[in-house]
């Protein structure tokens, strides 16, 4: 039998955040998470092309959103845009519950990814009502921040750099439809 390893503990076990490394410590617990999920499925033998083909698609759903992540957390230095990050706003709390949301999707995949490993018979569709919660959930996340953006703004038109961040934040918004459109799909 092969021994399981469990991931890397998240930073958020190993150390304080701050609020300045808060951020910071949650995108690097999903690079360290897709980086292992990938190890995880590269070690899956093709016993059943669908389901593996399906959670490289996840994987790569993760990896994409992990992206756009990275884009828009270099808006966090931009004293014009800081307000927006700051833990109390509706932005703090989108990408708390979206990096709260991605541990706990990689964890299953990873499960998945196991049980083919070991020649289990693994289901790769995920609950369609549970994805649209999660949906409808995220939605109503980036509504908020939407009208805070607005209210940060006043009616002035944006900068240029608060329309790059703009177009950041609207690719993590897509990034993150795109994962739940993803896990909705029937499979075949």
């Amino acid at each position: 039998m092969e021994p399981s390893y469990p991931p890397p503990p998240s930073s958020r076990r190993r150390l304080p955040s701050s609020e300045h490394s808060f951020f910071e410590d949650l995108f690097t617990d999903l690079e360290v998470r897709v980086e292992w999920l990938g190890q995880v499925l590269d070690s899956v033998p093709d016993r059943d092309s669908t389901a593996l083909a399906r959670l490289h698609e996840y994987a790569k759903a993760l990896g994409d959103l992990g992206k756009a992540l990275h884009k828009l957390h270099t808006h966090t230095s931009d004293r014009s845009l800081y307000v927006l990050f700051a833990l109390e706003c509706p932005l703090a709390a989108y990408l708390s519950r979206l990096y709260a949301w991605c541990e706990e999707i990689s964890d299953d995949f990873e499960r998945l990814a196991v049980g083919l490993r070991k020649g289990e018979p693994v289901w790769t569709v995920f609950s369609e009502r549970m994805v649209n919660v999660s949906f409808a959930h995220f939605d109503e996340l980036a509504a908020a921040i939407r009208k805070d953006v607005m209210n940060m703004r006043a009616g002035m038109p944006p900068t240029d750099r608060e329309k790059l961040f703009d177009a950041h934040l609207d690719e993590v918004l897509w990034a993150t439809e795109w994962l739940h459109m993803s896990l909705a799909r029937p499979p075949g």
